[in-house]
Formats: C-alpha cells, structure tokens, sequence
C-alpha cells in the first residue's frame, strides 16, 4: 500500500457511495487508476465491503 491507497482507502470509508469518478476527480488521477486500486484493494483482501454493515433486526414475537 502507498499514499494513495490510503487516501482511497479513507475517501471511501468517509463516502463509501462516492463512486469512482467523483473519486478520481477528488484525488486528481484518473478514473482507470482509482478502478485498478480499488480492485487490487479488493483482490487482495484489503476491502471487504462497500456500505454500513447492517445487522438483522430482532425478532419480533407477535
């Protein structure tokens, strides 16, 4: 990982619906070079999800 795997890393846990391009306009490289990142990020483990883990609500005795 380097400085921009980090940024990605934190634009997209701060903004996890941000998209690609809004990120790679945001962090001033190209959109293929964010999608490339975020795929190695993926493959290797490093990303696991794209949006608020949610648990299942309680059962409700009715």
């Amino acid at each position: 990982m380097d400085d921009l795997d980090s940024k990605l890393l934190d634009l997209f846990a701060a903004e996890p619906r941000i998209g690609v391009l809004e990120a790679s306009r945001r962090l001033r490289v190209a959109r293929g070079t964010v999608q490339a990142r975020l795929d190695r990020l993926v493959a290797n483990g490093v990303v696991t999800g794209w949006g608020p883990t949610l648990s299942p609500p309680p059962s409700a005795s009715r």
